[in-house]
């Protein structure tokens, strides 16, 4: 039987690989969040994101609002995510 360990070791790497094939690598780990919690709001772009959607999900609710903003200049940047509206 694996430990917990070993599964979140293995998952880790894993996340790492996936991150290095999706071109995440180069992203703090604040993007990834804020990148992963639009992702999972729009499901993948289905949908709109709402600002208070966004500041209030799991994966970034404890981030500090400046760093929120940054990472979202960052990934409009990149063309990760777009800004709708003003």
């Amino acid at each position: 039987m694996m430990s917990n360990r070993k599964v979140f070791s293995d998952l880790l790497k894993v996340t790492q690989s996936m991150e290095a094939d999706l071109g995440l690598s180069a992203l703090t780990q604040t993007d990834k969040q804020v990148l992963a919690s639009v992702v999972l709001i729009t499901e993948d772009g289905r949908r709109d994101a709402f600002l208070d959607d966004i500041r209030t999900h799991s994966l970034v609710d404890t981030i500090p609002t400046p760093s929120l903003y940054r990472s979202f200049k960052i990934l409009i940047e990149k063309g990760m995510v777009q800004k709708v509206g003003s």
